[in-house]
């Protein structure tokens, strides 16, 4: 099986070309780099997966693979390195879809199986499944260790023990306390 490397993180990889077997690649320098700054990370220090292409019957391909990686964001509130590894398995469906004019309309089952990705050119992009599952497993919001919100206790400020009411209704809340007051 050929695997072609490309600008990016691109592992192509022809359907005509499937053996089955395992697929290992690795992500190197300039490629970590490229994918730290989309994903607005300090750094991608390593990132490694290996992958499994199985012809389906009745067409398509589907992949399993398993991804690792080791990463460097900022934290949230002091802005200090948080450094982190990742590890995930992921499964993917490609299929030929029909060229239309006008996108179908397409009833989807929220607890079914999602669609197929569409095979462009009948090649699948190895890098590009990796990049886009390990954007979905970086933590969003990460802290390191000793970070602390001084003067705010889940969410409301701190009011010397007794929580203040935040949110919409806060205003309400006020509002409802002062006039059980005046009465």
């Amino acid at each position: 099986m050929t695997v072609e490397k490309g600008p990016g993180y691109s592992r192509a990889v022809a359907i005509a070309d499937l053996t089955g077997g395992e697929i290992r690649i690795d992500a190197e320098a300039d490629e970590r780099a490229a994918l730290a700054r989309r994903f607005g990370l300090v750094s991608l220090d390593s990132l490694d997966a290996t992958v499994h292409l199985v012809a389906k019957e009745g067409g398509g391909v589907r992949l399993r693979g398993t991804l690792r990686a080791d990463i460097t964001q900022s934290c949230v509130v002091t802005l200090e390195p948080v450094r982190s590894s990742v590890e995930a398995s992921f499964e993917r469906h490609y299929a030929q879809v029909e060229k239309t004019g006008t996108p179908a309309e397409e009833d989807i089952a929220l607890d079914g199986e999602d669609p197929p990705e569409p095979l462009v050119d009948d090649t699948i992009d190895l890098g590009e499944a990796v990049s886009e599952q390990l954007a979905l497993e970086i933590d969003p919001f990460p802290r390191s260790q000793d970070a602390t919100f001084n003067g705010y206790v889940s969410g409301s400020r701190d009011t010397g023990g007794e929580a203040a009411p935040s949110g919409p209704f806060a205003a309400l809340t006020e509002f409802k306390k002062l006039k059980r007051e005046s009465e």
